[in-house]
């Protein structure tokens, strides 16, 4: 069972390395196109990437299944 787990949480960072590639792509579409309500979605998209991983890292180090 603590494979499984292990395996969640690998599947749960990788989702969110992509969506982080996604966020940093229409980041830079948002400063290509000089559009800042895109810019200002984009970056807040990016935040949520960002904080995602934290809370991963830590359950990753703590050793906690995913609620």
């Amino acid at each position: 069972m603590k494979d499984f787990k292990g395996f969640k949480s690998l599947i749960t960072f990788v989702s969110t390395v992509m969506a982080g590639r996604t966020a940093i792509a229409r980041v830079r579409q948002a400063r290509e196109d000089n559009d800042r309500l895109e810019l200002v979605d984009a970056a807040l998209n990016a935040i949520v990437v960002v904080t995602g991983t934290i809370i991963i890292v830590r359950r990753l180090r703590r050793g906690e299944d995913e609620a």
